[in-house]
């Protein structure tokens, strides 16, 4: 055959000889998904990842070209013997012996024929391949996924076109080698990465040589998502009895699903629980719904739902949603799985709309609130907002560095009793900044001005009350720093800080009056007092109240820097020094005439990587006593490596103690708790016990978790996780991930 006749059917001379169209899809590769790459830190390494030859110089595209000890060929039959080798990029088929036909372009395989695309293998005694339309069939069948730890093998393996692909008596696992922990089988499964879709027929998931599902028909995508049912949860409480969760998943277009979630509790009946998601280009959100008929327990029907929204609809703007919902007051304790959840007595319902322009802003709030317990009388229940607009302005700087100021509201508050009204506040800011490296002088003059319009009020009062007041400050701080030459710090910082703030009085106690004659505030309270209050030019929260003010703020702060800038460490001291009385207090309190306020103290530290910790206090210098105090420690070497400590206090009304942590007992073993305990009330809040075990392919978590929301009532209530989860393919039982995350992993 001449050089000219064998052109694009071969090429080359001697041991050489390039064959066309060999493609093996490898649509076969697509099931699972890509796992973490510690998640099979405990594995051994997989024997069909040693010794794979890497191709070099083979081209990406076009015909694959072969080489052999000894090639012949015989009327229309090529015959390749003794180490036949075929590489295309990344594809390398290897075999003992090679025939192609070259008038059938059909071609087959003999004796430990190999066929590798990057980290995936196949190994067959005998494959027949039909070269032109990438189609063939491989008989008894090994494969290996080897960046995803996967392994299986199958009667026989089809492929059927660049896009499909059929097997027959096929299994497979994560498992190493020799271990079959864990085996999906299938009859047949058939592989289409066009449709995106996976058949397996009569297939079945085994744990230990121990069916536990069977499916006679599963399909499922090879990528991203389809709708089907998802793994069944089962759980058990006290409350609620035995829970077996049935999820169905609705992929209803790329950028939006559902899942519907029938919930049966043996002692409650069937929660429906509905979760809806969108993810479009210039907004996002997410609908759930829940709804119980005839609770058995509650002896009533119980129902939730909230509705999350964002979304930038145009440059500049954006828009936010926030809409909760729940039948009763018990509902997020006995549903909710958390004692942050089961202590809200209000669900706040919020809509925003805000643009921000490159000088100015503004925003557009409606906010309202359903109120959960229901014995509370309307007038003690927060006001709804609607609405409050916004405005506010970028700082106008001059040529002599003064900053001019802006900010402004308008809103409208309602409630079904009671006095309720509009209120526009204004407030104009003018200071001069001086800042340097050594430290900072900050003088500002503000201008607040308040009116009212009210309804409802006594007819002695006045229905449009107004307020001006005028606000100085005076900022001041210094930065000292030196070299450090022991321990990993090498930089530290002492800055002590002066803030002054002068506030006239103005009575304020009749700018809102009910129609019995009481005062009240729409929106103002008094925040708990930390550091961060030493600075404040109003000491309530929002504008009903402006606290009179004669007061020099003293604080003293030092920071550690590592040798990259890293803040290892940093402590602040503080506490406010009163020239005059605070006689603008809240209704019904009284006038607050002492001259020194508590000390307040806090202290951030991460002076390793993996340990942190921070403290707060205040104390009272004039009963020599603690008023309130925080300490969170925290470990921290990895996911599974956690150590926390927390203590919370306030006097007369919490006394609590945390203490929560994973910790490996062996490289597979773990242990996992937590105990909150209330120490004023001498009674358990909550309490985690689980152990975790892990291997190659497999592992199981159980929790026990009891709690109780109120520390005045004796039992506690109990439920029991299990989750097990079968690496790179699926977990069953209830997600104690999550639980673990919010009680000890969070930080």
């Amino acid at each position: 055959m001449s050089p000219d006749e064998t052109a694009g059917k071969c090429m080359g001379t001697g041991l050489r000889i390039c064959l066309p169209g060999l493609s093996l899809v490898a649509s076969l590769w697509g099931v699972p998904g890509q796992a973490a790459e510690d998640q099979w830190a405990l594995c051994a390494p997989s024997p069909a990842a040693r010794g794979l030859p890497q191709s070099k110089g083979a081209e990406e595209s076009g015909a694959m070209r072969f080489s052999a000890d000894v090639i012949s060929k015989q009327g229309d039959e090529y015959r390749l013997q003794g180490g036949v080798v075929g590489e295309r990029g990344e594809q390398r088929l290897e075999a003992q012996r090679l025939y192609y036909n070259e008038q059938t372009d059909q071609a087959r395989a003999e004796g430990g024929v190999r066929y590798r695309i990057g980290e995936r293998l196949l190994i067959s005694d005998t494959a027949r391949l039909q070269l032109g339309s990438d189609t063939g069939e491989f008989d008894a069948a090994r494969f290996w996924l080897t960046n995803r730890h996967i392994r299986g093998e199958a009667e026989v393996v089809e492929l059927l076109g660049e896009d499909v692909s059929q097997l027959q008596g096929v299994r497979f696992t994560t498992c190493d080698e020799g271990d079959d922990a864990w085996l999906l089988k299938a009859r047949s499964l058939r592989l289409d990465t066009a449709a995106n879709e996976g058949i397996a027929r009569h297939a079945r998931i085994e744990f230990m040589h121990v069916p536990i599902f069977y499916f006679p028909y599963l399909s499922f995508p090879l990528q991203g998502r389809k709708t089907g049912f998802l793994v069944p949860s089962v759980g058990e409480s006290t409350v609620s009895g035995t829970e077996l969760r049935l999820p169905w998943y609705w992929n209803i277009a790329p950028n939006r699903d559902a899942t519907l979630t029938p919930r049966i509790m043996t002692k409650r009946g069937v929660l429906l629980e509905g979760e809806f998601r969108y993810l479009n280009e210039r907004n996002q959100g997410q609908l759930n719904l829940a709804q119980l008929k005839n609770d058995r327990v509650f002896g009533d029907d119980r129902s939730a739902l909230q509705f999350q929204h964002s979304g930038e609809p145009a440059a500049g703007w954006r828009t936010r949603v926030d809409y909760r919902f729940a039948s009763d007051s018990q509902y997020l304790t006995d549903f909710g799985n958390s004692l942050a959840t089961s202590s809200i007595t209000h669900l706040e319902r919020r809509g925003e709309l805000d643009y921000l322009a490159n000088t100015w802003s503004a925003s557009l709030l409606l906010q309202g609130f359903q109120t959960l317990d229901k014995s509370l009388p309307v007038t003690s229940r927060p006001y709804q907002r609607l609405p409050q607009v916004r405005m506010s302005t970028q700082p106008w700087i001059s040529d002599a560095g003064l900053e001019l100021g802006f900010t402004g509201e308008a809103v409208q508050f309602e409630r079904a009793e009671g006095v309720v009204g509009s209120r526009v506040d204004v407030l104009s800011t003018l200071s001069w900044p001086l800042r340097g490296a050594a430290g900072f002088l900050v003088p500002k003059l503000s201008l607040r001005y308040t009116q009212y319009d009210l309804k409802n009020t006594s007819p002695t009062a006045d229905a449009q009350p107004s307020r001006s007041l005028p606000l100085f400050s005076l900022d001041s701080g210094l930065v000292f720093e030196r070299e450090l030459t022991a321990g990993h710090a090498v930089r530290q910082t002492l800055e002590p800080r002066l803030y002054y703030l002068y506030v006239p009085k103005r009575d304020q106690q009749n700018l809102i009056v009910d129609e019995n004659g009481v005062s009240r505030v729409f929106d103002s309270s008094l925040p708990l007092f930390g550091f961060s209050q030493l600075f404040r030019e109003n000491r309530f929260n929002g504008v009903d109240r402006v606290g009179d003010a004669n007061q020099l703020s003293t604080a003293l702060s030092t920071r550690f820097y590592d040798a990259r800038g890293r803040e290892l460490m940093s402590a602040s001291l503080g506490r406010i020094l009163y020239f005059q009385d605070r006689e603008v207090t809240l209704p019904g309190a009284p006038v607050d005439t002492t001259r020194r306020s508590d000390w307040v103290a806090e202290i951030n530290s991460r002076w390793t990587p993996a340990l942190s910790a921070r403290a707060t206090m205040q104390w009272d210098a004039s009963d020599s006593d603690l008023t309130r105090g925080t300490l969170d420690w925290r470990y921290e070497k990895d996911r599974r490596r956690v150590l926390r400590l927390a203590y919370r206090f306030q006097r007369d009304t919490v006394k609590q103690v945390d203490v929560a942590g994973i910790w490996p007992l062996t490289p597979r073993w773990r242990v996992v708790g937590r105990w909150l305990r209330s120490i004023k009330d001498q009674a358990t809040l909550e309490t985690l016990k689980g152990l975790e075990y892990e291997s190659c392919c497999w592992s199981v978590r159980m929790v026990q978790r009891q709690y109780r929301t109120d520390p005045s009532v004796d039992e506690l209530s109990d439920s029991l996780w299990l989750q097990l989860e079968l690496k790179g393919l699926t977990s069953v039982g209830r997600k104690v991930e999550s639980l673990l995350t919010r009680d000890i992993l969070a930080p």
